[in-house]
């Protein structure tokens, strides 16, 4: 097998769908299944997960699958934008949409869409009279709306498109949302209680990848023995951004030195340097810094002990802190997704080589 970088087919960009791509069944099929079941559990939902945990690709692999069910319609919106202007425009840009509204003689030309129509039979004020309008044609043609919004955060225009979004599901009107976000920025917009639209939508944590199914993908697109691959696969830790990583540094490793022509922990460390680029460095300084104590407490004393968790005792008499007050700490870390709760009684570290980002950036 011949390995070329420019053929390399795993990838260190974000935000679309790499050719190596590991699919999540099971949560990809529930959100699916929520939206086109007769009438769906949830108008809205989150996908939530640490950095680089894959929620902008799962949101993609959704989006094109409703996409290619037949009366759907999806519209990708910038969460940067006025949200509801840019989803007024987004359905007009649509041919065989724009069609139904001319069709129809609405008249959306005070928003610098389209022309102004002559004996219109409905003319549109503002962004969301101007939806209404086209969510009533587009339910008279059996038209349904997934709207995506990736890496949302709480703001008034926020506020505004979940009011707006109730109203057309009082309207029932077939519109749903899909948006992303990190678990602290959906926390933030769950918490203002009078966004109905938004504090019912449901949150979805990803899970990790299969480690299984990345090892069958190292071994058959590296060409590795099982062994080989096994052990690169649990050194991701199931970490999307590290499958991606681990597999693009390995592969150029193939391509410029040859298979068992080079030293593997070259490869760590060139994964180490782009897991710190692309996610860690962000990840540690939006942390507190006790929260970098309790982390670097979990990482000394796995080291010291030679283990994958450090016992919750342990931690809190290394940092000299009281367990009312560890608490704290420890639910935000786990809530954030750096740190695995679920062994009863110890903390380990959740993201792959982490620890060794962690003794870089404290000692």
């Amino acid at each position: 097998m011949k390995f070329e970088e420019i053929k390399n087919p795993y990838t260190l960009q974000f935000s679309y769908i790499p050719p190596q791509f590991i699919e999540r069944s099971i949560i990809t099929n529930e959100i699916i299944n929520n939206f086109i079941r007769e009438v769906p559990t949830f108008r809205g939902m989150f996908i939530t997960g640490v950095r680089g945990s894959g929620k902008t690709v799962l949101m993609g692999d959704v989006r094109n699958k409703i996409g290619k069910l037949d009366d759907w319609i999806t519209i990708d919106i910038n969460p940067e934008s006025n949200l509801l202007d840019s989803l007024a425009r987004g359905l007009y840009i649509i041919p065989e949409i724009k069609a139904l509204f001319v069709k129809a003689k609405l008249d959306f030309s005070v928003l610098g869409i389209g022309v102004h129509i002559e004996n219109a039979e409905l003319v549109a004020s503002n962004e969301e009279d101007a939806l209404k309008m086209m969510l009533g044609i587009l339910k008279k043609a059996k038209k349904k709306i997934l709207v995506t919004i990736d890496e949302i955060t709480y703001s008034t225009d926020v506020a505004r498109f979940s009011h707006a979004m109730s109203s057309y599901a009082s309207a029932d009107y077939d519109i749903y949302v899909l948006m992303t976000g990190l678990i602290e920025n959906i926390k933030a917009i769950k918490n203002q209680k009078s966004l109905t639209f938004l504090y019912r939508a449901k949150a979805r944590e990803l899970d990790n990848l299969n480690i299984t199914a990345i090892c069958a993908d190292y071994q058959k697109v590296l060409a590795l023995d099982r062994e080989t691959a096994e052990a690169l696969a649990f050194c991701t830790k199931g970490y999307s951004l590290a499958f991606q990583a681990l597999g693009y540094h390995y592969w150029n490793a193939l391509s410029r030195y040859g298979a068992g022509k080079f030293d593997i922990d070259d490869v760590y460390r060139e994964l180490d340097i782009t897991l710190s680029e692309l996610s860690y460095e962000k990840i540690w300084d939006e942390l507190s810094e006790t929260d970098r104590k309790v982390l670097a407490a979990i990482d000394t004393i796995c080291k010291k002990n030679n283990t994958d968790a450090a016992k919750v005792e342990d931690i809190r008499k290394h940092i000299d802190m009281t367990s009312n007050t560890f608490t704290t700490y420890r639910t935000r870390l786990i809530d954030s997704g750096i740190v695995d709760g679920k062994k009863y009684g110890s903390l380990s570290l959740k993201l792959p080589r982490f620890g060794e980002f962690i003794r870089f950036n404290t000692y």
